[in-house]
């Protein structure tokens, strides 16, 4: 298994095993409002929900965790969507990880591994998501465009 590492971290392929740790992440109140309402609420349904993650090519996501003991603090992810001409790089944290860097070290090591040559990365968040525009901006990605999309203000990022 790939496994990529930075000064603290640690990020490797999503697994079923990661269930209990996938539903925390899933039904926190950021993930919610900012990425959306998955309806996953029991193990088994994470346990599908991440099934059809590893069934679709189009979807990757990675966990993070920390070096020194393996806890999970979050993913990144790497999205090919429909209405987006290029891939789309995602992240999220458990809340008790936020605030400490662990979402730009592993954006950057993401980007750093999945960079395709001349072809742009693009990053979409809500207008109103201050945090991730920060980090967007910390990792050089630029405002493109905003557009509305499931009644949310959305921003859309290119990485070149």
């Amino acid at each position: 298994m790939q496994i990529l590492h930075t000064n603290r971290l640690q990020l490797r392929p999503i697994d079923i095993k990661d269930a209990d740790f996938m539903l925390q992440l899933l039904n926190c109140p950021g993930f919610i409002r900012f990425i959306g309402d998955r309806q996953v609420r029991t193990i088994e349904s994470c346990t599908t929900y991440i099934e059809n993650m590893l069934a679709n090519p189009d979807i990757t996501y990675w966990v993070v965790q920390l070096k020194h003991n393996k806890t999970p603090v979050g993913v990144v992810t790497w999205v090919k969507r429909d209405f987006l001409p290029s891939p789309d790089l995602g992240y999220a944290l458990l809340p008790e990880f936020e605030g400490n860097g662990y979402a730009f070290e592993a954006s950057k090591e993401w980007l750093a591994y999945q960079k395709i040559e001349n072809e742009p990365v693009l990053a979409i968040c809500q207008a109103n998501n201050t945090a991730s525009i920060r980090l967007l901006k910390k990792l050089a990605f630029e405002l493109e465009s905003t557009f509305e999309k499931e009644g949310h203000l959305m921003h859309r990022y290119s990485y070149q």
